[in-house]
């Protein structure tokens, strides 16, 4: 644990607690964390800092009216992979488009959805 309390004698002779953070714990020093699993608050903060604000889009099937999800960006892909499975399809342009996406590189974006038969706009 972070927070470690050391017993203290006070001047009136009771005994009291001062609590200390260990700051290496918080920190997430490698010196005290070798051999704890290699995940880390720091590093999941880290990450989640780089996905934040999440963006939600939506994503419409085009070959099926009325099929709209609103989804992150990293469920793009899965969401665009598992419509295609159910027509028997597979397509390396799912990558593209979803590293489109994540880009802002919308042109690109619009042109390999028209290819899947799939529209993503920003949701508002």
């Amino acid at each position: 644990m972070a927070l470690h309390s050391r017993g203290t004698v006070r001047t009136d002779g009771r005994i009291g607690y001062a609590a200390s953070f260990d700051e290496e714990a918080i920190m997430g020093s490698t010196s005290r964390s070798e051999g704890r699993h290699s995940w880390s608050l720091g590093h999941y903060l880290h990450r989640r800092a780089a996905l934040s604000p999440t963006i939600l889009y939506h994503v419409t099937d085009r070959l099926h009216e009325g099929r709209t999800v609103c989804v992150p960006g990293n469920a793009i892909r899965p969401t665009v992979s598992a419509w295609l499975a159910e027509l028997g399809a597979d397509s390396p342009l799912v990558d593209d488009l979803a590293e489109a996406v994540r880009a802002g590189d919308w042109p690109a974006a619009h042109a390999v959805g028209e290819h899947l038969s799939v529209y993503v706009a920003v949701a508002a």
